[in-house]
């Protein structure tokens, strides 16, 4: 199989210049693989969408000139298969219900690097008061997997973060389901995003292996922050970037992706940049920035 990339923003609100650096980011990987890249909008979570964020998106994106090779998945037209799988596991018993709140983990549960581990509480109980959650067994959920900018990386989703939740006690899947599952539904092969996304690598490739999916590639690239080292996003008040924004911004992308246009294609139609980038652009020049790249912006 060739390579498959994708893009895929949740609808929480516009893009803002760190979500694009992200999307340019994937779309070179892809280009330079001589690979696809795919659009996917993750509206499975309507309490924290914005109204017309999907549409408001996808605008920016094509006036940015960077189009899905496919059609564009919304995770929200999936529903019935997620609940599917999840009913799967259940059925298994490589999954169990969970009535626990997030104050009882709090309580009961032991701080890790990515929060509170869940104990187990639930694992044996068979009658429920209050709404479940859907939660996967974590037994030796522990390995590596080779990051193309971050080196070896090392997971143990028992010790650091316990059985973990793939549908919610609202109803709704988790994001570690969904995106498992769509990545395998795109025939994703590769996964070029952000490494403040890095955390969640093991647990998804945990996941994978339960449900006897592929594994693709990882390659996590350094984030932009403001002056205060903050990721750039909407809680952190990064600004929206416009679709007339494109000409002006497409240079600056490039910039923080470590290539440097010639003065003669700044000004131009985003397309011309980009195809000059999928020419000369090397990943590998943002290896040693690791995790964070400065932003301009005071956004």
């Amino acid at each position: 199989m060739g390579y498959i990339g994708r893009f895929a923003p949740s609808p929480s609100g516009p893009l803002h210049l760190g979500s694009l650096v992200a999307a340019v980011a994937s779309y070179l990987h892809a280009r330079i693989a001589g690979g696809q890249w795919l659009i996917r909008i993750e509206d499975i979570d309507p309490p924290r969408e914005a109204p017309q964020a999907s549409r408001q998106i996808l605008e920016t994106l094509a006036a940015f000139e960077l189009h899905s090779d496919q059609d564009i998945l919304f995770q929200s037209r999936h529903f019935e298969n997620y609940l599917e799988i999840a009913n799967k596991l259940l059925a298994s018993g490589q999954a169990y219900r969970c009535s626990c709140s997030r104050q009882d983990i709090r309580h009961a549960g032991r701080v890790t690097s990515v929060g509170y581990r869940y104990p187990g509480t639930c694992r044996t109980r068979t009658i429920h008061e209050q709404p479940t959650s859907v939660r996967v067994r974590a037994n030796q959920a522990l390995g590596s997997f080779q990051d193309e900018l971050q080196g070896t990386c090392r997971y143990n989703i028992d010790a650091t973060t316990g059985d973990y939740v793939i549908f919610r006690n609202d109803g709704l899947p988790a994001y570690h389901l969904a995106v498992v599952l769509d990545d395998a539904r795109q025939g994703i092969t590769h996964i070029a995003r952000g490494y403040d996304l890095l955390a969640t690598t093991g647990l998804h490739i945990h996941l994978q292996q339960t449900l006897g999916l592929p594994i693709p590639k990882y390659a996590h690239f350094p984030v932009i922050v403001n002056a205060a080292k903050q990721k750039l996003s909407k809680r952190t008040g990064a600004k929206a970037v416009l679709p007339e924004d494109a000409r002006r911004l497409a240079p600056e992308i490039l910039r923080y992706l470590g290539a440097d246009p010639p003065k003669s294609l700044c000004g131009r139609n985003p397309y011309h940049l980009w195809a000059w980038a999928s020419k000369i652009w090397n990943p590998a020049l943002l290896r040693g920035k690791a995790k964070l790249l400065e932003s301009t912006d005071n956004g």
